[in-house]
């Protein structure tokens, strides 16, 4: 349990990564980390810790859900695997999608020949748990008929724990359109990914002049439809803590005026 810095010992995030992987298949040990704090928060070592010990990963926001995370209760279930070596393929509609990218999770695309073997480096998922992934498509002009999209398909594969029996579930997308404000949440998460993703690049790109440019035009646009949100998602908790790192990630580029980057399409 830590808020990720390391001061004491190996201080040095990619050395303690270094020692964390596991690369014994018959190792039953599992390396849980539970993330708390918001100051100088690690948030990629605690993450990828988990990744290389075949683990977990959870951040508690307040005391009350450390409480609800550690009952007896939901400490069992969420200890006990209810899927081993889970991993999902998406195969797009190329009559639908001309273009798409994944927005997040880089770090966990494994080769399209990795999906259909049962290897140790894929998810554990415990009982209860659930993953939303984001990906941003672009549309062909024929894909919209009759209101809805026929994006493809995403199939789902896992093993059993204990047993070690081989599962698999596959499911079609089809999806309607949606707009800005016809779902609070999936818009606050839309806004989250996409500041995360955008400022990610920028640290990637550097602290040029021009990358600071297209940083305050990008975050002004996204502070925009943030600020849209329905009081109730601006006023919760969530709310309240992106709107402070909203905050922070501005005074990087506030110097710079603003324009249009497009996120309303």
């Amino acid at each position: 349990m830590s808020d990720g810095v390391a001061n004491v010992d190996a201080t040095d995030p990619f050395a303690i990564l270094r020692t964390a992987e596991d690369r014994d298949d018959s190792n039953p040990l599992r390396l849980i980390t539970v993330g708390v704090g918001i100051a100088n928060y690690n948030d990629v070592l605690l993450e990828q810790l988990a990744q290389h010990g075949n683990g977990w990963y959870r951040y508690l926001q307040d005391v009350a859900q450390a409480q609800s995370t550690f009952s007896r209760e939901n400490w069992l279930a969420l200890s006990i695997p209810f899927a081993d070596q889970a991993r999902a393929q998406v195969r797009w509609n190329n009559e639908s999608i001309v273009a798409w990218r994944l927005v997040g999770y880089e770090n966990r695309v494994t080769a399209d020949r990795n999906f259909e073997q049962d290897r140790k480096e894929f998810a554990e998922i415990p009982m209860g748990s659930a993953t939303t992934m984001f990906f941003e498509v672009e549309l062909s002009d024929t894909a919209i008929r009759d209101g809805v999209v026929d994006l493809g398909e995403v199939e789902l594969r896992w093993l059993t724990p204990m047993s070690g029996e081989s599962n698999r579930q596959q499911i079609q997308m089809v999806s309607g359109i949606s707009r800005f404000g016809d779902d609070a949440m999936l818009d606050l998460g839309s806004v989250v990914a996409l500041a995360a993703d955008r400022y990610s690049w920028f640290g990637q790109a550097g602290l040029s002049e021009d990358t600071m440019l297209l940083a305050a035009e990008h975050l002004d646009e996204l502070s925009w439809w943030f600020a849209h949100l329905p009081a109730r998602i601006l006023n919760s908790q969530a709310g309240e803590d992106f709107a402070r790192l909203l905050v922070a990630m501005g005074d990087v580029a506030e110097e710079f005026e603003a324009e249009d980057p497009g996120y309303s399409r």
